[in-house]
């Protein structure tokens, strides 16, 4: 086979493998939940009459904005990734992508998908995404190794797409937004604490603080999820007492969150790393369905 083929054959492989590590910088399954939250935070409001093209906006300018600042995490965290099991196989310590290359790419999606909300919605919207990115990586990403109060603020962080969706569908934000971004900021905890006894070990070899860092048997981390468990519900409430769900809602929230307080009670009886991993999982099960109902109520009931 002579050079030329040979060459011919590598770049495209080059470019696809190329491509595919900067689409592992955004995170897609963490970045699955940020832009199902925008899409929660405009439906409760507005529906999907008409507004097919604002809601696109919506998620691609979302979208781009949350790998953005997932790319920028990584950017700030390659020496920690690189002690930790878990993350040591990313593309920026692994060297696939240099981090020269991962700043420009994630600044670059960045700009572009606040301009994509400022052109396509509205300047507050982007206002309120910039918002989240700069709090993700210039709050919560150095936070996490000095403080086990880290979860609890970037929390808020991660509870901030929903307003951005309402405030894409009203151009203001509004009192009645609060409850869909308390339920966002408590899902958020007991998802956290299990992921963070699950790699306890592993976060400390990275330097991070977390609450499993300072419990060593377990119950901090038991009773911080039953506590936001509890909390969840009440937000859940909420949602019901302000209009923005149906009885339909009502019941299935109450079905969900029995189940995921029920896996939670079995962490709390016995605290191992298996009962921490269905506490996770109970909880990327949670929001979706959540959504799923919540979005189904506006439609048909």
């Amino acid at each position: 086979m002579s050079e030329k083929a040979i060459r011919s054959r590598a770049y495209p492989d080059y470019f696809s493998s190329k491509l595919e590590h900067y689409l592992s910088l955004s995170k897609p399954r963490l970045l699955a939940t940020v832009v199902l939250s925008a899409l929660l935070g405009f439906v409760l409001p507005m529906g999907l009459s008409n507004t097919i093209f604002p809601l696109l906006f919506l998620l691609f300018g979302t979208a781009l904005m949350g790998a953005g600042a997932n790319t920028l995490n990584q950017c700030m965290e390659i020496g920690p990734d690189s002690r930790m099991y878990r993350t040591k196989n990313r593309a920026l310590p692994m060297g696939k992508l240099s981090e020269k290359e991962a700043i420009i790419f994630g600044i670059l999606i960045s700009a572009l998908g606040f301009f994509v909300l400022w052109f396509g919605l509205n300047f507050l919207t982007a206002v309120l995404g910039l918002l989240t990115l700069l709090s993700y990586i210039m709050v919560y990403t150095p936070l996490k190794q000095k403080t086990a109060t880290n979860t609890w603020l970037g929390g808020i962080t991660g509870a901030l797409p929903p307003v951005m969706g309402w405030v894409a569908a009203r151009g203001q934000l509004e009192w009645e937004v609060l409850p869909i971004f308390a339920l966002l900021y408590f899902w958020q905890l007991p998802h956290f604490f299990a992921i963070a006894w699950m790699y306890r070990d592993d976060y400390k070899r990275g330097g991070f603080k977390m609450l499993s860092h300072y419990d060593k048997t377990g119950k901090r981390t038991a009773m911080q999820m039953l506590i936001n468990c509890g909390m969840l519900y009440a937000a859940s409430l909420a949602v019901f007492v302000v209009n923005e769900g149906s009885i339909f809602y009502l019941a299935g929230a109450s079905a969900l969150i029995l189940v995921f307080f029920g896996v939670i009670v079995l962490f709390h009886k016995e605290r191992s790393v298996e009962n921490a991993r269905k506490v996770f999982l109970a909880s990327i099960i949670y929001l979706p369905l959540l959504i799923g109902i919540l979005v189904l109520d506006q439609f048909f009931i």
